[in-house]
This record gives structure tokens, sequence and C-alpha cells, in this order.
């Protein structure tokens, strides 16, 4: 085999095996995520910290009562944020997976914490206060 030939081959193989590993992150990090919908009792929502699945630290609540989803997310020191999933840049639903939050109408992207990563939205996402009790997550639906 000619060194060119050589060299073509590697490269084309590497940039293979490379861009299928980011593929295979990306396609990872855009799995559908878990979901319960849950019911509201004196401004709470109560969910059962077994509502995650081994290894999942993120969970979407749906409750009727609300406009928009929340996405609960347990940090690595077992606390829990839960994060309203609506764009602070022009009140849009957002999208959430294992890494953080986006919205498809203006690009707008927040990290886990629920601050802003990307513009054009300037405010971090409202949040709820969580408190953990008997196994169960509360999450106070008045801001914190």
């Amino acid at each position: 085999m000619e060194r060119r030939d050589f060299v073509k081959t590697t490269c084309v193989s590497c940039i293979g095996i490379l861009g299928g590993g980011t593929l295979l992150s990306l396609l990872n990090s855009c799995a559908p995520l878990p979901v319960l919908k849950t019911s509201s009792k004196e401004n709470t929502l109560l969910i059962p910290e077994s509502s995650f699945i081994e290894k999942q630290t993120v969970l979407i609540i749906k409750n009727s009562n609300l406009e928009f989803d929340i996405l609960l997310v347990k940090k690595k020191d077992n606390t829990y944020n839960a994060l309203y999933m609506q764009c602070t840049h022009q009140n849009q639903p957002l999208a959430a997976t294992k890494t953080g939050l986006f919205c498809s109408a203006h690009g707008s992207a927040f990290n886990l914490n629920g601050e802003v990563t990307v513009e054009p939205a300037t405010q971090s996402l409202k949040k709820f206060k969580t408190q953990t009790e008997n196994n169960n997550v509360i999450i106070y639906l008045t801001a914190s």
C-alpha cells in the first residue's frame, strides 16, 4: 500500500471512530427522559425518590395544574433542583436532556442548575424549593 493510501485510509477510519463516538454521545443525551405525572396538594408536589431509575439523575414532572413541566434534578450530594421548564427569554417550553435544557424557539440553553449557558435568554430559570422527607422529594410550588 502506498503511503498516500495508508494515510487516507487511516485518517478516514479515525474520523469515523471519533465521529461515531460523538454521535453516540449525542444520541445518548437525547434519549427520552422518564416522566412522572403527579397531582398537587396544598401547593406542593410529592415525588417518591424511588421514581429515579437506577443511575438516573433527571426526571420530568407533569402536573395538570401547571402550564409547564418541572425538571427534577438529583445532584451528587443527594439534594434536588426543581426547574420550571419555561424559557425566560420569551416564555416558550423547554426540552430537557441529561445535561441541560434547550429552547427550540430561539436557541437559549440552560444547565441543570437553571443558569443560562446560551443566550438570547439572560435570566436563570425559575426554581422551586425542594425538601426530602420519608424517602420523598417535596416540591413547593412557590418560587425560591
